[in-house]
């Protein structure tokens, strides 16, 4: 039997981080659930409404989703996605975590089409990307 890398009691906030908009998702004993999407226009109001989420959810953890390329190397997004995780840590005073996000959006995406959401609802899914982040980060470590 192999030792979890992560302490399953442990309540984790994933964030997918994104100009325009933020997707949020909580994790408990590998179990995931997409929360909202926060507008990422206004970097001050989106650093209150997570520190909310985390407050509200007794979070001891964060994961922050990381823009690599296929071949697991950096890119633009992802530079400023470690600037704005460094804020995240600081701000909240929880450890962060980052996992790699290759493909999660697409994934969000397509579960959204196939379980028949609205063409509409289906243009501000980042909370359902930030689930796939995290059940993915969850089966890396398990």
């Amino acid at each position: 039997m192999t030792k979890k890398v992560y302490d399953q009691n442990t309540t984790i906030l994933c964030v997918d981080f994104g100009k325009a908009n933020i997707g949020t998702a909580l994790g408990r004993n590998g179990l995931v659930m997409p929360l909202e999407v926060i507008s990422g226009k206004n970097i001050d109001t989106a650093l209150f409404k997570i520190n909310r989420l985390i407050v509200e959810n007794k979070v001891e953890k964060l994961v922050v989703g990381l823009p690599l390329t296929l071949d697991n190397k950096e890119t633009a997004q992802s530079l400023e996605t470690r600037r704005f995780a460094k804020i995240l840590k600081v701000t909240t005073k929880r450890p962060v975590d980052f996992q790699n996000e290759y493909e999660t959006t697409r994934a969000a995406l397509n579960e959204a089409i196939d379980t028949d959401v609205s063409e509409k609802r289906r243009r501000s899914n980042d909370h359902l990307a930030a689930a796939f982040i995290l059940r993915r980060y969850y089966d890396e470590r398990s």
